[in-house]
C-alpha cells in the first residue's frame, strides 16, 4: 500500500505566524529551520524564530522536522553543524528527519561554500548526515533539482532522505528516488500574512532512529606518539583513539584541502583539541590543519608554518567566543596560540616548544604579540565604558547592550539580541551587521 501523500510546509524567521492551529489545518507537518552558518564569516547562528516556532507547533500538536542552512567548507564544519542541530533539538521528538540544506548562499553566489567542487560538496553533505545519524536522528538532504544534478553526486546521498525542490506542475527529477518534493514557494493561507514553501511528502518518515538506535562510528585507530604520516584514503573516515578511548575527531578533519592522500599529524595536537571539546562540550570545527608546502604557498601561509609540519590547527568552537577558547588553551599549557579576534575569526593552536601568543583584530589587520588572552579592549562612549560585542559573546557589556536595546538582559548575545541590534541599526541608518561597535553604541547611548 502506498503511503498517504502529506502536505508539508517549511518555516524560518521570515515567516511571522500568529495562529499555529490555522497553520495545522493546511499542513500535515512542518520542517523548521534550526539555524544557519553565515555565508561570509561562517559563524553558526540560531534562527531568530526557532524557539517561537517550536512552541507554536508543539502547542498546536503539529508534527515537525528540522533543517539547517549550511555553508560548511570542510567535513569538520559539517559535523559541527550536525552536532549543533542535535544540541538545539535533543529535547524535541521530531516526526520528520533533520535535513542538510545545500544551495547558493545568495543571488551573487559569493558565499564561502558556493565555489566548492561537486566532490567536496558531496563529502560535506555526507559528513553532516552521517553525524546526524550517529546521534540517533534520521538525516536527509534538501536541494533543488538542478543542484542535485550538477552540484552534488546525488547517488552517493541516496541512503538518506531526499527532499527535492522544483517549482513546477510536476517533478522531473530522476537522479535518485525522493521522499519529498517542494513544488512552490508562494503558498498562501488566508488569515496568515506570509507566504510559505509547500511540499508533498510521499514516504512514511520517522525523525528518530528508535528501532536501530544510534549508529556506531567507524572503527577507530590510535596515533603514534609525535608527528607521523597517515593516509586519508586508507584511514580518513576512522575515529582517532586517545589512550584507547574514542575522541571526537576523525582523521579526515586534519587533511590538506588540496586533496592529498598524506596527512602529517602530531598526536599532541589532537589531545589538546580533545581537551577543548570535552571542556566546552561543544563541537570543534577545524578549518585548516595539515597543509602541503604547495597548498601553504597558495593560501599565503608563512614559509615556516606549523601547518606544514602537521603541528597546527585553525578552528572554532560552536557557540563559544574565540577569546574564551584561547584563554582555556593558555590555561592548559598550549604554547602556540593565535586569537583572530573579528567576526568570522578563529583560534590557531600549534604544538611549538617555545611559548608565543598573538592576536589579530581585523581580517586584513596586523598580528601583534600578547602576554594573555584575558584582556578585552574597552572604550568610553558618552561617559559609559563599553566594548564591541557580537554574536556568542557573554559578558557585562552584552547585558548593558540588552538593557539599552530592550531585550532580555541575560548577558548572552544570542539570536534575539542580534536581531534587535540589526533592527536598531537599520532604523538609525547604520551599517546593518548585528555587531555593537562604537557607532552603534554612540547611537544607542
Amino acid at each position: 500500500m502506498m503511503a498517504k501523500v502529506r502536505n508539508i510546509g517549511d518555516i524560518s524567521k521570515y515567516n511571522v505566524i500568529k495562529n499555529y492551529p490555522l497553520l495545522k489545518t493546511h499542513f500535515d507537518g512542518v520542517i523548521v529551520r534550526i539555524g544557519y552558518r553565515g555565508y561570509s564569516a561562517g559563524v553558526i547562528k540560531e534562527d531568530a524564530r526557532f524557539r517561537e516556532h517550536m512552541k507554536g507547533l508543539i502547542d498546536s500538536k503539529t508534527p515537525y522536522g528540522f533543517y539547517f542552512m549550511s555553508q560548511a567548507v570542510t567535513e569538520s564544519e559539517a559535523a559541527a553543524e550536525a552536532e549543533y542541530c542535535y544540541s538545539m533539538t535533543k529535547d524535541y521528538d521530531p516526526a520528520y528527519p533533520t535535513y542538510y540544506d545545500s544551495e547558493l548562499s545568495n543571488q551573487k553566489g559569493n558565499g564561502r561554500a558556493d565555489k566548492l567542487s561537486r566532490t567536496d560538496r558531496t563529502k560535506i553533505a555526507k559528513a553532516f548526515c552521517k553525524r546526524v545519524e550517529e546521534l540517533g536522528r534520521r538525516a536527509g538532504v534538501y536541494a533543488s533539482k538542478s543542484w542535485f544534478e550538477t552540484r552534488l553526486y546525488a547517488a552517493e546521498l541516496a541512503g538518506y532522505s531526499i527532499w527535492v525542490a522544483q517549482y513546477n506542475s510536476g517533478c522531473s527529477y530522476k537522479a535518485t528516488g525522493y521522499d519529498m518534493w517542494q513544488h512552490t514557494d508562494c503558498y498562501q493561507i488566508p488569515g496568515l500574512d506570509t507566504r510559505f514553501d509547500k511540499s508533498y511528502c510521499y514516504a512514511e518518515l520517522e525523525g528518530n532512529m528508535e528501532e536501530t538506535g544510534r549508529k556506531e562510528p567507524a572503527n577507530g585507530f590510535s596515533l603514534s606518539r609525535g608527528v607521523h604520516s597517515y593516509s586519508l584514503y586508507k584511514d580518513g573516515d576512522k575515529r582517532i583513539l586517545i589512550d584507547g578511548r574514542e575522541s571526537n575527531f576523525r582523521l579526515q578533519e586534519f587533511r590538506c584541502k588540496d586533496g592529498s592522500d598524506e596527512i602529517l599529524l602530531d598526536s599532541s595536537l589532537v589531545e589538546f583539541l580533545q581537551k577543548v571539546r570535552s571542556h566546552f562540550e561543544k563541537a570543534v570545527s577545524i578549518t585548516s590543519a595539515y597543509r602541503t608546502s604547495s597548498h601553504n604557498r597558495s593560501v599565503n601561509g608563512a614559509t615556516s608554518s606549523y601547518h606544514i609540519k602537521g603541528q597546527a590547527a585553525d578552528f572554532t568552537v560552536t557557540g563559544v567566543p574565540n577569546r574564551e577558547v584561547a584563554k582555556y588553551l593558555q590555561g592548559i599549557g598550549a604554547k602556540g596560540i593565535g586569537l583572530y579576534n573579528y567576526t568570522g575569526g578563529f583560534v590557531h593552536m600549534d604544538t611549538r616548544e617555545k611559548k608565543y601568543y598573538w592576536q589579530q583584530d581585523a581580517r586584513n589587520g596586523k598580528a601583534y604579540g600578547v602576554s594573555t588572552f584575558g584582556f578585552m579592549e574597552t572604550y568610553q562612549i558618552k561617559g559609559r565604558m563599553v566594548a564591541t560585542v557580537r554574536y556568542n559573546d557573554r559578558n557585562e557589556y552584552v547585558r548593558l547592550l540588552q538593557e539599552e536595546i530592550g531585550v532580555t538582559a541575560d548577558g548572552i548575545f544570542g539570536a534575539e539580541t542580534e536581531e534587535a541590534v540589526r533592527v536598531f541599526q537599520k532604523a538609525h541608518c547604520l551599517t546593518v551587521d548585528g555587531i555593537a561597535g562604537p557607532k552603534t553604541w554612540d547611537a544607542l547611548l
